[in-house]
């Protein structure tokens, strides 16, 4: 979970490489996991901090940021683990896409579940989803797992778990396995229902924070 203190800017960065790393690394994933490979190549929009955490005054992209690579640790089951070792420490995350998607009709940039460490940034085991799309204003993004739902407040294209229990929570639900259900609603009034599977997000969690203890 992301602290309050920590360098604004390296977290800003560390996002925009989180984002870039799982696209290209999961490249040859992209079409059995209804990515959209037409973004391959160019940087995602980064990702930024939930609404209770610190906001980075906007900096210019790195120009290298568009070239980095993650290395793939481990697939564990239909999780992945990476690792990126960079000037600004290191970054690791476990991801994966969905499974379904409905309606499959919507238009939407990648979508990924993901979490993730920077340990630089004071940084662990931050629960985030990329829902493809710009969330409906002030509404949150539906999860379920585990039997237990949960509501992760929406930030543009993404929605975070608000609080630092909640996602402890959420992360030991995870770990129960099974599947895991991810309903919001775009600005634009579509709602959307995503299926992920749950096998190997345990393991890749525990490999996670290994990697970035």
């Amino acid at each position: 979970m992301a602290t309050l203190e920590g360098n604004g800017n390296i977290r800003m960065q560390a996002r925009l490489i989180l984002s870039t790393l799982f696209i290209a690394g999961l490249a040859p994933l992209a079409a059995a996991q209804q990515f959209d490979t037409q973004q391959q190549g160019a940087p995602a929009k980064p990702p930024k901090p939930a609404a209770h955490k610190p906001k980075p005054a906007p900096e210019k992209k790195p120009a290298a940021v568009v070239t980095v690579k993650a290395r793939l640790l481990e697939k564990i089951g239909d999780w992945s683990v990476f690792i990126h070792e960079g000037p600004n420490g290191r970054v690791c995350f476990a991801a994966a896409a969905p499974s379904d998607m409905q309606p499959k009709a919507a238009k939407r940039t990648p979508v990924v579940f993901y979490v993730t460490s920077w340990p630089k940034d004071g940084v662990r085991n931050e629960v985030s989803v990329r829902l493809g799309y710009v969330i409906k204003a002030n509404s949150t993004a539906s999860v379920t797992a585990g039997g237990q739902h949960f509501a992760l407040p929406g930030d543009e294209d993404k929605a975070f778990t608000k609080d630092a229990t909640e996602e402890r929570k959420l992360l030991a639900a995870m770990a129960s396995g099974g599947a895991m259900i991810v309903k919001a609603t775009s600005a634009h009034g579509t709602a959307t229902t995503d299926h992920y599977s749950l096998e190997g997000a345990a393991a890749a969690v525990q490999k996670l924070q290994l990697a970035c203890p």
